[in-house]
C-alpha cells in the first residue's frame, strides 16, 4: 500500500487550523504522514501548532514567498507516495477519508481525485461533483481543487510542483500543465475526499479578476492551441451577452 502525507499550510488562521487539525484528528486510519508549514504568523497560531507537535510528522513557521511557496516547502519536508493538501481551514470530508483512499493509490497513476465538501458563507454545505473523465473542454472551465486530490510525489517532482509566478491558479496550472503536457494518469474516488472552506482567498471577489487572469494565462501557454483560441471565443461572446 502506498503511504500519505497530508500538507497544512497557514498563515494568522489559528481558528481555521483548529478546524483542520480537529478534522485530521478524527480520521479513524492515522496511517498519514502530516506536515504543517506555518508563514510566520503572530496570532497564536506558532503556539498552537507546538501544543499538537506529537502528533505532526514535521513543521516549520517562518516567513515564506506565499501561498505556492508554502505548498511547495511543504510537499518537500514529507515523506510519502502521495501528498494531500488539507490546508487551514479545510479538512476531510468525512473521519474514514483517509481509510477510503489509502487502498485505491497505487503506482498507476499520478493523481487520484474526488469529489469535495463545500463549506459556504451562509454556514450550508453542499457536494462538489467532479466527473469520472477529464477531457479538455471540461479542464478548460474548471479542475478538481487541491483539497480532493491526492498526487503522487513522483508527478510533483517531475514538473518541480506549483509555479509560484502564479499567486492564485497555481494548482491549475500545475493540473493543467501536466494533463496537456504529460499524459496525466487520473483515477476518480467514488466518494467525497475533502472539504473545503468557500471563503478563502481564492473564492473572495476582489481576488476573482487576478484568478480569471491567471487562468486565461495557464491556458494560453499549456491548453492545446486550437482549443484554447476556440474557448476563448467562446467566452468572449457569453461576456457579451450577459451570460
Amino acid at each position: 500500500m502506498s503511504s500519505l502525507a497530508i500538507i497544512t499550510i497557514c498563515r494568522d488562521d489559528r481558528a481555521g487550523l483548529e478546524r483542520t487539525f480537529a478534522s485530521l484528528h478524527a480520521q479513524s486510519d492515522q496511517r498519514f504522514m502530516h506536515v504543517v508549514v506555518d508563514g510566520g504568523s503572530t496570532d497564536g497560531s506558532g503556539e498552537l501548532i507546538q501544543s499538537h507537535a506529537h502528533r505532526i510528522a514535521r513543521w516549520v513557521s517562518e516567513p515564506d514567498g506565499g501561498i505556492y511557496a508554502a505548498m511547495n516547502k511543504g510537499w518537500r519536508m514529507a515523506e510519502a507516495d502521495f501528498i494531500l493538501f488539507i490546508n487551514s481551514g479545510d479538512g476531510l470530508a468525512d473521519a474514514d477519508a483517509v481509510a477510503r483512499c489509502l487502498p485505491l493509490l497505487d503506482e498507476g497513476i499520478d493523481i487520484a481525485y474526488g469529489d469535495l465538501l463545500l463549506d459556504e458563507a451562509d454556514g450550508s454545505r453542499r457536494v462538489k461533483a467532479y466527473p469520472d473523465r477529464i477531457d479538455t473542454l471540461w479542464l478548460l472551465r474548471e479542475s478538481p481543487p487541491h483539497p480532493s486530490q491526492c498526487m503522487s510525489r513522483a508527478l510533483l517532482e517531475r514538473w518541480g510542483g506549483f509555479e509560484e509566478r502564479y499567486r492564485i491558479a497555481a494548482d491549475y496550472a500545475f493540473f493543467a500543465r501536466a494533463f496537456w503536457r504529460g499524459g496525466l494518469r487520473l483515477r476518480k474516488l467514488p466518494f467525497t475526499v475533502g472539504r473545503f472552506d468557500t471563503t478563502g482567498l481564492s473564492s473572495s471577489e476582489e481576488h476573482r479578476a487576478r484568478l480569471l487572469a491567471e487562468r486565461k494565462d495557464i491556458q494560453r501557454r499549456y491548453a492545446p492551441w486550437p482549443w484554447y483560441m476556440a474557448y476563448q471565443g467562446w467566452a468572449a461572446f457569453n461576456r457579451t451577452i450577459g451570460r
